[in-house]
C-alpha cells in the first residue's frame, strides 16, 4: 500500500513518510545495484480494525529515492508499506472506503498504531 496524505493539503508525500513519519526506523538500502536505489525498514505497527485491537506486528516499508521517474514527477507517494503475515486482517472490501490513521507513540518514535474506522 502506498502511504499517501489523503485530503491533506501542503505536504509533499514523496518524502514525508520516509523523512518525517519513519525518520527515526532503520533504513537499509538494498545492496542489488538493479534496486541500490529502495530503502527498506521495518516496523512495529499495532492495527486497530473496526474496534478491533488485533496487536502488534513487525511489517516492512520500501522507500523509493529515485526522483527521475514519472512517479516522482507526479507527486505519487514513494513510501509503500508492506502488509506481509498482517494481510489476511485487512484485505477484506468492507475495509474499502474507510478511514485510515496512523499514529506514532510520543515516547517510542519506532512505535507506530494504525487504526481502519
Amino acid at each position: 500500500m502506498l502511504m499517501g496524505v489523503g485530503a491533506w493539503d501542503g505536504i509533499d508525500q514523496r518524502h514525508y513518510f520516509r523523512d518525517e513519519v519513519f525518520a527515526a526506523l532503520d533504513w537499509v538500502a538494498d545492496t542489488a545495484p538493479k534496486t541500490s536505489h529502495i530503502e527498506r525498514a521495518e516496523v512495529r505497527i499495532r492495527l486497530i480494525i473496526k474496534d478491533v485491537d488485533y496487536g502488534l506486528h513487525t511489517l516492512e516499508l520500501s522507500h523509493n529515492t529515485k526522483t527521475d521517474t514519472k512517479s516522482y514527477e507526479q507527486r505519487n507517494s514513494m513510501t509503500q508499506l508492506h502488509w506481509g503475515p498482517a494481510r489476511p486482517l485487512i484485505a477484506h472490501e468492507d475495509l474499502l472506503d474507510r478511514i485510515l490513521k496512523l499514529y506514532r507513540a510520543t515516547a517510542n518514535p519506532k512505535l507506530f498504531t494504525l487504526e481502519i474506522d
